[in-house]
């Protein structure tokens, strides 16, 4: 039976889009976008699908599955609409804007369980990624003692569009910090309890409620500790990830941009080692299907979206679901609540977890 798809937010989608015909019957069948080039740029790509100016014209068609890679003011809204119009769910990040609309997208999930919906934090799907977490699971690490992420990228040209501000103007830098923190606790299975935030204001780009850089500092429900900075406004090209993470019988960390991305590990199980020793890791997953590619981000989107058909199919829980959302995304909303406070301590709920 074809596994219908439609997309919301045709610039990020259409990324996602290209995915979903890698695999056997799968269909774009419409996508939607209140841009006209946008429509036309997805027209281009996907002749035989709809392009719809409202997303209430793309659920009129009755989609199996809905991409939602709309802006995240959208995010919370076009997730419980599809969900309510009996749609699976393959939401981008953020997962949303506040405490408030992360609880009313858990409350609709819970309200339909016949659809699954799934976070698209690509970034857990990356080759390194995967495989330390096989690595750390094999207790290669050891116990979890301090982890730490960063994602930097200046994004002040994406944070206006004909003139006027984007969503990106007033973003808070630690609320996207899925990127950071969600293969942090993919890899160990740790989730925050507590959150510390600091945010420096803007002297890049001026103007109320604006920050170039913010940092959250986090307490694990084992006692560790993960520190996470993410920077939209910053003097540094390129755009870097960047991950490293300590156990009681090793650790691993990424390089930095200008070195090519590469893994380094120190672990005490192996003998006689002097110093770190490379692993030859990186984005790409070696031997993926040709055109496993096409989302951009390396083979990410490949298998982010193998899984998420995977648990339509086979009706089995999403990989990251919405406890897996939540546990990324809630400390991110606390640290910057405990930034607004002078960094007063702020614990992170577990409703999601009870």
């Amino acid at each position: 039976m074809t596994l219908t798809v439609g997309i919301s937010g045709l610039r990020r989608g259409l990324s996602v889009a290209r995915v979903f015909p890698l695999f056997p019957d799968c269909a774009i069948i419409a996508g939607c976008d209140p841009d006209t080039a946008a429509r036309e740029s997805f027209s281009a790509q996907f002749p035989r699908a709809r392009a719809c100016a409202t997303y209430e014209d793309l659920l009129s068609h009755k989609p199996d599955a809905v991409v939602v890679a709309s802006p995240v003011p959208l995010h919370t809204e076009q997730s419980i609409a599809a969900l309510q119009a009996g749609c699976h769910v393959l939401q981008e990040v953020c997962l949303a804007e506040n405490l408030e609309q992360c609880h009313a997208i858990w409350q609709a999930v819970q309200r339909h369980p016949a659809q699954k919906f799934m976070l698209a934090e690509n970034c857990c799907y990356w080759a390194h990624i995967m495989a330390w977490r096989q690595l750390f699971q094999a207790g290669q690490l050891g116990e979890l003692t301090h982890a730490e992420a960063e994602y930097i990228h200046d994004c002040r040209a994406l944070t206006t569009r004909d003139g006027q501000p984007t969503w990106r103007m007033t973003l808070p830098p630690i609320h996207y910090c899925t990127h950071s923190l969600g293969p942090l606790l993919a890899i160990t299975g740790s989730h925050c309890v507590s959150a510390v935030g600091l945010a420096t204001v803007s002297r890049l780009q001026p103007g109320p409620g604006r920050w170039d850089t913010e940092t959250g500092l986090f307490r694990t429900d084992t006692g560790a500790t993960i520190k996470i900075l993410t920077g939209f406004r910053v003097c540094r090209e390129p755009a870097f990830h960047y991950y490293s993470i300590y156990g009681s019988r090793g650790c691993l960390e990424t390089t930095r941009p200008p070195q090519t991305l590469g893994t380094h590990a120190y672990l005490d199980s192996v003998p006689h080692l002097q110093g770190m020793m490379t692993l030859p890791l990186n984005t790409d997953v070696p031997r993926a299907p040709a055109g496993a590619g096409a989302g951009g981000h390396g083979t990410a989107e490949y298998f982010m979206v193998r899984d998420f058909i995977r648990a339509i199919r086979e009706d089995t829980v999403p990989t990251l679901d919405i406890r897996a959302a939540l546990d990324m995304s809630l400390p991110g909303l606390c640290a910057h609540q405990s930034a607004l406070a002078g960094g007063t301590p702020v614990e992170v709920p577990q409703w999601h977890r009870t």
